[in-house]
């Protein structure tokens, strides 16, 4: 009754928003972030509701976001002390423990995350600490906010924001060059998928971050080239395969103590438990740590920008003139067809993480594995 009564609160206050101005600026006032993007692409109704109305689900607490907020932290404590002490845990801590007083009735599941990071990260740490890239690393900037004036072909301005997890000097001397690293945690790799998907030059939120290194006014490197991203891959252990274990009921089973009698059953107890998950993410550590370097030339930069990026802005734009002009009462009804509902349904192949000769030809202009039709309606076509 306490929950539904706060929830109830908050939708109420967020329903009183409607009449007044909306939440969210524009793109040139507020600026835009890859996720809101995101968002603004798959449902223009539903970016409405959230940018101008103010309404969201109501916060709990999501493991799988919150993991990944836990392991930046113990990233960027790392970074700062260069590794020189564990106060790593001393961050992730204290990020744990703000977490239990802002989720007080899922401080369990807090809890339980907190410990299979502070298993987990020792193991990664030790695991990379030898990799040339690591030994070879400047770090730049360490979970930068960044803020980036970004002028359309039209004129207009967006504010491009974002974090980047870190923007990194790799080699020395002239041999030197600016890589951005994103820091993911997945309860599912999809390693070809993902290497794909890097590659093409066409990943939203990479690109995203590295047209705004690009435009960045105070560049800390200098003269010296961006060449890419590190794409650094975390498996969430739990999260099915290998590593999903459960506490177990009864540890001593089949043991014997030192006269040969049978040992009484007790159950795994919580230290216990985190221990053996360690033990066996440490067993075999490539399944749980994976990254990819890939190289991204100004060329590739620029193709992004000028065949995805800006017009989808310039879309943005139009949208947001359309929608936040005090005289529009429904969003729906304009000649330009700007409004619209995301229906169910609809098979979108790059959503699932399909690929095939259409994105071939896209990338390398091959039409291997390609035909020309002028039928597109065989499916209306009647049975001879």
């Amino acid at each position: 009754m306490v929950l539904a009564r706060k929830l109830e609160k908050k939708l109420g206050k967020a329903n009183k928003r409607k009449a007044k101005e909306p939440v969210w600026k524009g793109p040139e006032q507020d600026g835009i972030t890859q996720s809101l993007l995101s968002r603004f692409l798959v449902c223009r109704e539903r970016f409405r509701l959230l940018v101008v109305e103010g309404l969201r689900p109501a916060d709990q607490f999501n493991h799988r976001m919150e993991y990944g907020q836990m392991w930046h932290t113990c990233e960027e404590e790392l970074a700062r002390t260069k590794g020189a002490d564990d106060n790593w845990q001393r961050a992730l801590k204290q990020y744990a423990s703000g977490l239990c007083r802002k989720y007080p009735l899922q401080q369990e599941q807090v809890q339980h995350w907190y410990n299979v990071c502070k298993v987990q990260f020792p193991v990664y740490v030790n695991f990379w600490a030898k990799h040339p890239d690591v030994k070879g690393r400047t770090p730049l900037l360490q979970e930068q906010v960044f803020d980036v004036p970004y002028t359309l072909p039209s004129g207009r301005m967006v504010r491009l924001r974002g974090k980047w997890d870190s923007v990194d000097l790799i080699g020395k001397g002239k041999a030197a060059s600016v890589y951005l690293q994103e820091n993911k945690s997945m309860g599912d790799i999809k390693e070809e998928q993902l290497k794909r998907q890097l590659a093409s030059g066409f990943d939203l939120q990479t690109m995203l971050y590295l047209v705004a290194m690009d435009h960045w006014p105070a560049k800390d490197w200098k003269e010296k080239p961006i060449r890419g991203v590190r794409y650094n891959v975390v498996r969430r252990p739990l999260s099915g395969g290998k590593g999903s274990i459960k506490q177990l009921q009864n540890v001593n089973k089949g043991k014997r103590g030192p006269k040969a009698e049978k040992l009484p059953p007790r159950p795994e107890t919580s230290e216990e438990y985190y221990v053996r998950l360690g033990t066996i993410i440490e067993e075999e550590p490539e399944f749980f740590f994976m990254r990819w370097k890939v190289e991204i030339t100004p060329a590739d930069i620029e193709r992004f920008r000028r065949e995805c990026l800006d017009p989808i802005l310039e879309q943005l734009y139009h949208w947001w003139e359309w929608v936040s002009h005090p005289k529009v009462k429904e969003p729906w009804y304009h000649s330009s067809g700007h409004h619209f509902r995301y229906p169910y349904g609809v098979w979108n192949t790059m959503l699932e993480g399909g690929v095939g000769e259409v994105d071939e030809y896209l990338n390398t202009g091959s039409e291997l594995g390609l035909e020309r039709t002028d039928n597109l309606f065989r499916e209306l076509d009647s049975e001879t």
